[in-house]
């Protein structure tokens, strides 16, 4: 808390520094992942770090969230937030380190403090203040004037924050040449942040491989090319946010990959690397499941399917990938029916990669008649029913599949079936429950 200032700058402060300890408990309270092999796997390596760097605070702590989006970042009480989204987008155990070794870098030059004592002051100076009175008072076009201040104050801010990136760089680099870690691999890992927005496989969704047969016959088609005009029409110009990698998850990857070559005198790992054991390979294939169920348990049930998809491929006899496809075609089908559904389907977006936007499209094209269709295509094309039920995911996915094809006869042995063997389940609600569904958090 500043000891000095005006009254109103000292209340905000302590304000905002309330507001991000309530959100860092709660983080820790409703996200923290306690898996019993991811969570002791980053923590071993996350001490490694700290025990081999004596200037590190030993109350350095790590939490493994099941926040799916694919990041990392310190908080001002020196602890780091570690998604579970990310696990699966590195290589090896060096990458996980210089990410690791990065956001303890923030937090020991106190950075998260200092940006928040920056932005502060700004808002609180004079100089803002007369530019708001003006602004106000002036006769004409008061709205956008306030959002010129508000972007300039925003990319103000953008600036001092990547400037903390490049210190976290270059003090996370020296922590990592600390630790036996293949240094190296600092550059690499810089190199994967720079492509993380864009999924693991540039390759489209077989949708009509799973969704189409003989009872759903409807193609899955690309969005429709917009006609050309006859006239000549100017083309609309872009602005700083589509023409700066402003909305990338990792901004500036470029300079920073270019400035930890120079600080590693050209000793860097560069394009893809073998992932480095069997036991970090266990790691991401467990993590990528732990992505689905996080979005899944989140009410994202596009993003669930889609990450679902993409991985039934590579693992086609995957029961529990199978279950969640049917259960978030249950969910989607839910909300259609009862006018939700744009709480739980994103929009299309060109931040969006092309794969996604293409099963938004399928997505929103979709009827409520048109989903007894896909799910009984989806059942006949990975025999969902040829085995006797493994789990509640399992069953409850059985019971899901038979209610959207209006099968109301199996579907009421399935059910009475999954409430004796799961009372109070976890799918209890969404499956049986006669109220609307509700969901978790808005995710828009």
């Amino acid at each position: 808390m500043p000891k000095s200032g005006p009254k109103e700058y000292r209340e905000h402060y302590q304000k905002v520094v309330q507001e991000a300890a309530e959100d860092v408990f709660n983080s820790i309270r409703y996200s923290a992942l306690l898996d019993s092999e991811l969570e002791p796997y980053v923590q071993q390596v996350f001490n490694r770090i700290v025990q081999a760097n004596s200037q590190l605070p030993i109350s350095a702590k790590l939490i493994l969230t099941r926040n799916p989006e694919p990041n990392a970042h310190a908080v001002g009480n020196g602890t780091v937030m570690l998604n579970v989204g990310l696990l699966p987008r590195l290589e090896n155990e060096d990458q996980l380190a210089f990410i690791l070794c990065h956001e303890l870098a923030h937090v020991a030059c106190r950075h998260m403090e200092s940006s928040m004592q920056e932005q502060l002051t700004t808002l609180h100076s004079q100089e803002v203040k007369r530019e708001f009175r003006r602004i106000i008072n002036s006769e004409y076009n008061i709205s956008s004037k306030i959002k010129a201040l508000a972007l300039g104050f925003s990319l103000n801010n953008n600036y001092h924050s990547r400037r903390h990136e490049k210190q976290a760089d270059s003090l996370g680099y020296v922590l990592l040449t600390h630790t036996g870690y293949d240094a190296t691999q600092a550059y690499r890992a810089l190199q994967l942040l720079d492509t993380i927005d864009e999924p693991e496989t540039t390759a489209p969704l077989a949708l009509s491989a799973y969704f189409g047969c003989t009872a759903f016959p409807k193609l899955f088609e690309a969005a429709p090319t917009k006609p050309q005009s006859i006239f000549t029409v100017k083309a609309s110009e872009k602005t700083v946010l589509q023409t700066t990698d402003t909305l990338k998850s990792h901004p500036d990857c470029a300079k920073r990959m270019r400035f930890m070559s120079i600080l590693a005198q050209g000793r860097v790992a560069e394009g893809p690397q073998p992932v480095s054991s069997p036991v970090f390979a266990r790691i991401r294939q467990i993590s990528r499941l732990e992505v689905v169920q996080s979005w899944f348990d989140y009410d994202c049930y596009d993003h669930a399917l889609f990450e679902a998809l993409q991985l039934l491929p590579q693992q086609p006899q995957n029961t529990y990938l199978r279950s969640v496809v049917v259960l978030s075609l249950y969910a989607l089908r839910q909300h259609l029916q009862y006018h939700t559904y744009t709480e739980v389907v994103s929009n299309r977006s060109e931040q969006n990669p092309a794969s996604f936007n293409r099963l938004l499209l399928s997505l929103y094209n979709l009827r409520l008649e048109d989903f007894r269709g896909i799910s009984a295509c989806f059942a006949e094309k990975t025999s969902l029913d040829a085995t006797v039920p493994a789990d509640e995911y399992d069953l409850a996915a059985r019971y899901a599949a038979r209610a959207l094809t209006t099968e109301t006869t199996a579907a009421a042995a399935l059910k009475v079936q999954y409430q004796k063997q799961y009372a109070g389940g976890k799918f209890d609600k969404l499956l049986f429950s006669a109220q609307p569904p509700k969901t978790a958090a808005a995710h828009r």
